[in-house]
């Protein structure tokens, strides 16, 4: 009976630490968590990850399937921030659309991986997760342009033998 007490008040503490530790965000004037904070302490903190990723989270299939595909957690793995002094990594500048930022990181010139955070309940959540995928992939889709008709006349005339 001792054991099972002491097993929840460690869970007890455990969730109070865990809980604590997440409100300890900064915020900024609009009650809002700042997002650097909270960008260095998702790829640092794997229970924080997991907790701020909205799952099932909308994402691409790591075996190249184009159908839409849905992370959940039992299939999520750790991510860790990149080195942004590696030379093999570019990382790009946030694009900051107010409640959501998208976050493109360039790996060997080739692959990117693009995700999405968004604000909900003034704290920022992953809600979108490509993987890598080719930089072909992100590329603008241009559509076709439509050949304009042209009216294509014969110049060969045929006169009929009546």
């Amino acid at each position: 009976m001792k054991i099972i007490s002491v097993l929840l008040l460690l869970i007890s503490f455990s969730f109070f630490a865990c809980t604590s530790s997440e409100e300890s965000l900064p915020t900024d004037e609009r009650g809002r968590e700042d997002f650097q904070a909270f960008h260095e302490k998702f790829y640092s903190d794997s229970l924080f990850q997991i907790r701020r990723i909205e799952f099932p989270l909308l994402g691409n299939n790591p075996n190249g399937d184009t159908k839409p595909f849905y992370w959940e957690i039992d299939n999520w793995r750790f991510k860790k921030a990149v080195d942004p002094k590696s030379d093999q990594i570019n990382v790009l500048p946030f694009y900051d659309m107010d409640d959501v930022m998208r976050e493109r990181i360039i790996v060997q010139d080739a692959f990117m991986i693009e995700n999405l955070f968004s604000l909900i309940d003034n704290k920022w959540y992953l809600t979108q997760y490509s993987g890598m995928r080719d930089l072909a992939y992100f590329a603008p889709k241009v559509p076709k342009e439509e050949l304009p008709s042209i009216n294509i006349i014969d110049s060969i005339r045929v006169d009929s033998v009546e």
